[in-house]
């Protein structure tokens, strides 16, 4: 039985790492230009013939359930998802209620199959199925922190240097072409970077840079961001020094994170706190409030 196991397990982590696998960047260039000339029905058939062989088995399950129930009983909507960087075009609220039904079923049936060896276990049911129902919006929900907590990393050392291409002449929309193809080649991926290419994009389709900007600040649900575009496009519209605009951002933005650090090592001094009291208050109790409670037993009824 432990050898079949580990065979099982080894099988799926297998399969994961293949079809976790990235295409090269040519290759990603190549597939993007030839969605462009695709039409709705030939992109939907690409897309289903991209999934991985375990994702085809698993969507028409997750399909059938979504058509029974409904998006807004997930409770969370297509900008949680979008923010939590996933298209909501291939994972709908609906979906994400289905994934929380799938998972609940194959939890408390997972706990049924081991309850036939371990018939004590099935006090635990409730809360497994539970957590497999939680599950999927608990990840979405980490995503959505990861991303946010890393482009507010991103964004003050892009204003800065943002800053120093437009104090050099160069205009804004080459700066932001300059800066975001600059650091997509760097060793970690750069989420700010992709969020500036996706603004590009909208820009070269024919909106104005200040939409595009503005867009991609609702699009990223970060308040920074949003303050940023909007200063950008009034001080367009009014003619003022970016230079200026982009100064007096900065300033505020890396106030903003050094205001964040200061705050989390703060709370790193309370969770130190509450982890000393967990250490020594069981230590408190044994070796001392109950001898001294039991010695005052005694002497009181002897």
């Amino acid at each position: 039985m432990p050898d079949v196991l580990a065979a099982i397990c080894a099988a799926v982590s297998v399969l994961l790492a293949v079809s976790a696998a990235r295409a090269p960047r040519s290759q990603l260039a190549i597939d993007v230009a030839r969605r462009s000339t695709m039409d709705s029905q030939e992109a939907e058939t690409a897309a289903e013939a991209a999934m991985p062989l375990w994702m085809r088995f698993v969507r028409p399950l997750v399909i059938g359930v979504a058509s029974r129930v409904r998006g807004k009983w997930a409770g969370l909507s297509e900008e949680d998802i979008r923010r939590a960087g996933i298209d909501p075009a291939r994972l709908r609220p609906d979906e994400v209620m289905a994934l929380k039904v799938i998972a609940a079923g194959v939890c408390a049936t997972a706990m049924l199959a081991v309850g036939t060896l371990v018939p004590g276990i099935l006090t635990l049911l409730p809360a497994v199925t539970f957590a497999g129902y939680i599950a999927p919006s608990v990840v979405i929900r980490r995503r959505r922190q990861a991303r946010r907590a890393q482009l507010l990393r991103e964004l003050p050392d892009f204003v800065g240097l943002l800053k120093a291409f437009v104090t050099a002449g160069i205009t804004m929309e080459q700066a932001l072409h300059l800066i975001s193809a600059q650091q997509a080649k760097a060793a970690t991926h750069n989420l700010l970077a992709a969020e500036i290419r996706a603004a590009l994009s909208e820009y070269g389709l024919g909106l104005s840079i200040d939409q595009a900007l503005q867009a991609m600040a609702e699009r990223v649900g970060l308040e920074e961001l949003e303050m940023l575009a909007s200063a950008l496009a009034q001080g367009k519209r009014q003619g003022a020094a970016m230079e200026r605009i982009l100064r007096d951002q900065e300033a505020v933005i890396r106030l903003g994170q050094r205001n964040r650090a200061t705050a989390e090592a703060s709370r790193v001094g309370t969770r130190l706190v509450g982890i000393l009291v967990l250490v020594y208050l069981p230590e408190f109790m044994v070796l001392i409030m109950v001898p001294l409670f039991y010695g005052i037993f005694l002497r009181a009824f002897s």
